[in-house]
């Protein structure tokens, strides 16, 4: 019986030591992403003017307004974000404000209404979004559907 102990010892004892010696495949480093960069106005504004074009059959030259549109107010919103949160949300309602303007007198009237649909329906999303992100994790509490939410000047649809 103690033949079979000492020998179950020193098997244990040569299985750590071996565990030791051979780096675990949790302890690999993990490998580091380089920092994401921001895109910039120009990047933006081809993805969203590709988007709208997509959702409100823009024409090239609609497109292009868009896209010029687009410009100026990522421009603008990132000289913005700058400053404190009061002033940036002083400061960007005017900018989204014209974007939206600007927008809109590119548009035809289908087109209008198309995205003020689309505008509505992004507008709904963030708050859902909101609204989920406000309830617990464990799913007790969910939120009630959120009541159609209005639309503001300022709403342009798009992710500042």
């Amino acid at each position: 019986m103690k033949k079979v102990i000492l020998t179950a010892l020193v098997v244990a004892t040569m299985q750590l030591a071996k565990a030791q010696e051979t780096p675990a495949l949790a302890a690999a480093p993990v490998p580091t992403h380089p920092q994401r960069q921001a895109p910039t106005p120009e990047q933006v504004a081809n993805r969203q003017a590709t988007h709208l074009q997509k959702v409100l059959t823009l024409t090239d030259e609609q497109k292009q307004k868009v896209y010029q549109a687009v410009v100026a107010r990522t421009t603008a919103m990132q000289q913005i974000k700058n400053n404190n949160r009061k002033e940036i949300h002083a400061e960007a309602k005017p900018v989204k404000e014209k974007f939206v303007t600007d927008v809109n007198a590119t548009l035809t009237p289908e087109q209008q209404q198309k995205w003020e649909q689309y505008r509505l329906q992004q507008k709904q999303r963030m708050e859902d979004r909101k609204n989920n992100q406000a309830a617990p994790a464990n799913g007790t509490n969910v939120a009630p559907a959120a009541t159609p939410v209005k639309l503001e000047p300022s709403d342009d649809g798009m992710r500042n």
